[in-house]
């Protein structure tokens, strides 16, 4: 299974970024503190694989995370997140990061996002993978 990794200037990883083997869903994960930029770059990278095979979900992981992150709420949450729908994105697992830094920064997202996704917050990727699990069993039972 293929990595993407963004690193810093210094060399250290930023944001990784893998597709489950089934395509059920892409794994996020972002490392240490984030600006504006990372956050662009990294969701950026996230768009760039939807484009190239489209899924309909994502576990987006803030336990490697540090600090907050609103300055990017503005970003991710009216041009990042409608993108991602445009390219198929249904559902959005997100892990929360430790302190009350990432749950306030998560809680100003979810309020600024302005178009229907369905979002959930989890502290364990397990719990994560359940949840998407169960959406797909859901939407599978409603289709036929």
């Amino acid at each position: 299974m293929q990595i993407n990794e963004l690193k810093k200037v210094s060399g250290e990883v930023y944001f990784e970024v893998r597709r489950s083997p089934d395509n059920a869903y892409l794994f996020v994960n972002w490392v240490g503190r984030q600006s504006l930029e990372s956050i662009m770059l990294g969701g950026n990278q996230i768009l760039a694989l939807l484009r190239e095979q489209p899924c309909k979900a994502v576990i987006n992981s803030n336990q490697e995370l540090v600090g907050p992150w609103e300055v990017g709420v503005p970003y991710l949450a009216l041009k990042w997140v409608p993108s991602a729908i445009a390219l198929g994105l249904r559902y959005f697992a997100h892990i929360t990061a430790p302190g009350v830094y990432g749950q306030r920064s998560y809680d100003l997202f979810k309020k600024s996002v302005q178009v229907p996704l369905l979002m959930h917050q989890f502290k364990e990727v397990s719990t994560a993978e359940l949840w998407l699990e169960a959406q797909t069993l859901a939407r599978n039972t409603l289709q036929k």
